[in-house]
C-alpha cells in the first residue's frame, strides 16, 4: 500500500492468494483459470466486507448512515446471489462432469456455516432506522461469521484447483455459464459493486472490455450513487482512500 492510502481494505479479513498471477490468462491451465477468477471475486467480497467493517464507526450523518446501510445490504445480496448460483448451477454441474457425487459438498456445508450470520447482517442493514444505527452492533454481527466466511472463500479456491483431475475444458465451460448466470443481476447494483471491489495493482479484474467501466460509472452508478462512496476502489479498480476513517 502507498503511504497516501495507508488504511485500505486488506484487513481485518485476510485476502486470498491469487493463483496464476503473472501468467497470461490465455496460457492458464483450465483449473487455474477458474480458481484465479473465483479468487478475484472472493477478494472483491472480502475487500468490500473490510470496507464496511473499517468505515462503520465513522459514519454519523443521517444521509451517510442511510447510504452505508444500503451498501451493506447490497454486499449481503451479492453474497447470497453468488452462493445461490453456485449451489444451483455451478456445483451440481461440476459434480456431474467429474462423475463424483458430493465433490463440492464440503463447500456447500461451509455456506451453511455462515449463512445465519450473513442473514442477520442483511436483516440489520435492511431494517435498522437511521436513528438506531449502532456501529458496534453491526461490527459484532460481522464478527459472528466473518472468519468462518473468510475460511470458506479461501478453501474453495483449493477445491477448484483440484479440478485439474477432470476434463478441464468442460469445467471451464461450466464456469463461464455460471458467470453468465450471475451477470443477470440488477446492473445498477451488481456492476458498480463488483467493479468497485477490484485492485488493478494486483490483477486486472473483472475482465471486461475497456468501455464497460465508463458505462457503469456514467449510467449504472447514478441510481445509488451515495452507496458507492463506500466502495474500496474506483469503478476502474484503482485503490482509493476510504471515505470514512479516523482521519
Amino acid at each position: 500500500m502507498s503511504s497516501q492510502n495507508s488504511l485500505w481494505v486488506d484487513a481485518p479479513f485476510k485476502l486470498i492468494p491469487v493463483p496464476g498471477l503473472g501468467t497470461p490468462v490465455e496460457n492458464l491451465p483450465g483449473a487455474v483459470f477458474i480458481a484465479q477468477d473465483m479468487a478475484c471475486a472472493h477478494n472483491g467480497l472480502l475487500r468490500s466486507l473490510n470496507s464496511i467493517y473499517l468505515q462503520a464507526p465513522f459514519v454519523s450523518s443521517p444521509k451517510d448512515i442511510k447510504d452505508f446501510l444500503l451498501y451493506t445490504k447490497f454486499w449481503c445480496d451479492w453474497i447470497e446471489d453468488h452462493h445461490s448460483a453456485e449451489e444451483k448451477y455451478f456445483f451440481p454441474q461440476v459434480e456431474e462432469a467429474a462423475g463424483v457425487p458430493g465433490l463440492m459438498e464440503v463447500n456447500i456445508n461451509q455456506h451453511n456455516a455462515f449463512m445465519g450470520g450473513l442473514e442477520a447482517l442483511n436483516h440489520y442493514a435492511k431494517n435498522t432506522k437511521v436513528e438506531d444505527y449502532d456501529a458496534t452492533k453491526l461490527r459484532s454481527t460481522i464478527d459472528s461469521f466473518g472468519h468462518v466466511f473468510t475460511e470458506h472463500l479461501t478453501d474453495e479456491i483449493q477445491t477448484l484447483l483440484k479440478l485439474d483431475l477432470y476434463d478441464t475444458n468442460k469445467m471451464v465451460n461450466i464456469y463461464k455459464a455460471f458467470e453468465a448466470e450471475i451477470k443477470k443481476g440488477d446492473k445498477h447494483v451488481l456492476f458498480p459493486m463488483v467493479l468497485g471491489s477490484g485492485d488493478n495493482s494486483l490483477i486486472h479484474w473483472p475482465r471486461v472490455p475497456a468501455p464497460v467501466p465508463y458505462l457503469v460509472h456514467y449510467i449504472f452508478e447514478w441510481k445509488y450513487s451515495g452507496a458507492w462512496r463506500f466502495s474500496p476502489s474506483t469503478t476502474w479498480g484503482n485503490r482509493r482512500p476510504l471515505a470514512f476513517t479516523r482521519n
